[in-house]
């Protein structure tokens, strides 16, 4: 009795600990607030935003402002020697009289030189390259938050599968402890029932191997306790030291969830399958990317600029317009090839869908016949559960009045402790099953905020 009052203190002392208590839908939240995983994918998505505000710039005119400033320190002036050139008449003849130039000298010595100016330059039509690269981006956005998306249920489905596994570890252990405590009572029966020379030490002895090992069993159990409880703090974002309790119960009376129209449901809300749409489309739209490189390319371009050379030339302003217009001529069929590897590059794109669609629609039906099982799993267990309590009612009825034996009895109790687990397990595998299923039809974020309402 000692080492029973002992465990049952222990278990008392561990839960009269402050502890901090999460339900599933606290547990979910917070897991999803700590994953670093899914910040980076939310920093994707921030990052797609931002290029898609980038693409849009294209569509505004470019304004570049650029400034020179040169200095000579070595040129000296540039010199230019006196000559003398003869007179021509009309007819070409020579008249014998020369015209002398004097020569000159330029001021270039220590030259200096000064220019400024500002830009505009207006795409004016690329072929559809802006509208295509928008288009693309917008694109590229869609598919980021559709990652953030799908890395969401990840972090819900692995935060609900180890959830329930401690909910149902916890509610285990209660029942160890009872079984300790028919253990325990059986060994003071027996006890007593040598003391009157009622039944030998032997079977007093039998009694007592059996609760020792249960009581190690239930230290071992205790410390596997602990472990799931840091598994559940890592995951949550909590000190591993946190002292966590889960708040949610097993429902012990389960009703099958409706699973129609599965695939269907899938097919339209898998964020895998709308990626791989994106990345369908993005490839058409990069088709036609490369193929308006191909078509007359019109821009212009207006310039307002300055120049200054001291001692040379003197100040001034210049206005420029210009256009340009450049239209491909050979590209030695340069275009049919680039066309060529965009349409494979779509196809490959389009047999991955295809073949992502048949893996989902497997892995539905999968998810379907797990949720079936699991629930037939309980509707077994709780039978089997009943079945033991009165197997285990009737052969102590029946011990106490000597018909059966202690091997029997502990036997009994034994199935009854076996059954009880079992269907714990049951109850909580078929929640993960739920779980499983909703994350396969891509409805599990909107079940999540459905159950916190």
């Amino acid at each position: 009795m000692k080492h029973y009052i002992f465990i049952i203190a222990l278990f008392i002392s561990i839960k009269g600990v402050a502890q901090q208590q999460v339900s599933l839908q606290e547990s979910r939240q917070m897991a999803l607030d700590y994953n670093k995983s899914l910040k980076a994918a939310k920093l994707k998505h921030f990052e797609a935003e931002s290029q898609r505000k980038e693409a849009r710039t294209a569509y505004m005119p470019n304004i570049d402002g650029t400034a020179t400033a040169t200095y000579l320190p070595s040129m000296d002036d540039i010199n230019i020697p006196g000559f003398q050139l003869p007179v021509m008449d009309a007819a070409g003849n020579q008249t014998g009289q020369n015209v002398g130039f004097p020569g000159m000298s330029i001021g270039t010595e220590k030259m200096q030189y000064y220019n400024g100016q500002v830009a505009m330059q207006l795409p004016l039509y690329l072929g559809g390259q802006i509208r295509y690269a928008n288009q693309m981006a917008d694109m590229g956005v869609v598919i980021s938050e559709q990652a953030y998306q799908l890395k969401t249920d990840e972090v819900i489905f692995n935060t609900d599968n180890t959830y329930w596994s401690l909910v149902a570890f916890k509610e285990q252990l209660t029942v160890a402890y009872k079984y300790y405590e028919m253990l325990d009572s059986l060994e003071q029966q027996m006890k007593d029932m040598y003391e009157l020379g009622l039944t030998p030490k032997s079977e007093q002895l039998i009694v007592t191997v059996q609760k020792n090992e249960a009581q190690l069993n239930l230290m071992k159990a205790e410390n596997a306790f602990k472990v799931m409880k840091m598994n559940l703090c890592q995951i949550v974002g909590l000190d591993m030291n946190t002292n966590i309790d889960v708040t949610d119960s097993l429902n012990l009376n389960p009703e099958l969830i409706t699973m129609s129209n599965s695939v269907d449901l899938a097919f339209v809300n898998r964020n895998e399958l709308k990626m791989l749409d994106g990345q369908v489309t993005l490839s058409e739209l990069q088709k036609k990317s490369d193929m308006s490189a191909y078509k007359p390319q019109l821009g212009a371009q207006v310039s307002y600029g300055y120049m200054d050379i001291p001692n040379l030339v003197d100040g001034q302003t210049m206005t420029q317009a210009s256009a340009q217009l450049s239209i491909p001529l050979v590209h030695w069929r340069e275009k049919k090839h680039k066309k060529d590897a965009a349409k494979l590059r779509i196809e490959q794109a389009r047999l991955q869908l295809d073949e992502t669609k048949d893996f989902v629609q497997l892995e539905v039906q999968q998810y379907i016949i797990r949720v079936n099982e699991a629930y037939e799993a309980i509707m077994l267990a709780k039978k089997n559960k009943e079945e033991s309590e009165e197997s285990l009612e009737e052969v102590t009825a029946s011990f106490e009045a000597g018909l059966n034996t202690t091997t029997d009895v502990l036997n009994s109790q034994a199935a009854w402790l076996s059954a009880n687990a079992e269907l714990l397990n049951a109850l909580a595998s078929y929640e993960v099953a739920k779980t499983a299923y909703y994350k396969g039809i891509g409805q599990l974020y909107t079940e999540a905020d459905t159950n916190s309402n």
